[in-house]
């Protein structure tokens, strides 16, 4: 097996995580996945097994950032078009608890956003945040603190008009 098989066998799924938390679909983050190997395939040097994780997390911001500052344009499929079986992300038992979080989590600043998703979901370090998204330490402490401030304020709100 390869050195980039295995990397990808190893940390598709936590890039797919990220960059599903950072754009909110699964159809683009499944794109941004194939986009950070490519780039790692074709890009970058050799890199080291402990911090592969959090370059590959970075790789896959800056497709993300490239994309939103291409200014891709979208069209909006027809609500008619459904594929003949559901995804496991459609059979989750409270699928409007996950779209709620999902909207709060789009709706925080992509800085933000990006530093909790590394924190909380992928556990990486403040340095490792900072290195990631070019960074102080304390800014990425900031970035979490504010995120996680912001979503916390968005369920009280939301929990008031129920």
């Amino acid at each position: 097996m390869s050195e980039i098989e295995t990397l990808y066998r190893s940390y598709a799924p936590a890039v797919l995580r990220f960059a599903w938390g950072l754009c909110g679909d699964r159809a683009r983050a499944e794109d941004l996945v194939s986009e950070t190997f490519v780039r790692l395939l074709t890009r970058a040097p050799r890199i080291e097994t402990r911090t592969a994780l959090a370059y590959l997390l970075a790789i896959a911001r800056n497709a993300f950032l490239d994309e939103v500052r291409s200014g891709r344009r979208e069209v909006p499929l027809p609500g008619d078009l459904r594929a003949p079986e559901r995804s496991p992300y459609e059979r989750i038992d409270d699928a409007g608890q996950l779209r709620a979080v999902m909207e709060r989590l789009r709706s925080l600043p992509e800085g933000e956003r990006a530093a909790l998703l590394l924190r909380v979901d992928h556990e990486l370090s403040y340095d490792e945040i900072a290195g990631v998204l070019g960074i102080s330490i304390a800014a990425a402490k900031v970035r979490v603190h504010r995120a996680r401030t912001r979503l916390a304020a968005a369920r009280e709100e939301g929990g008031k008009g129920r």
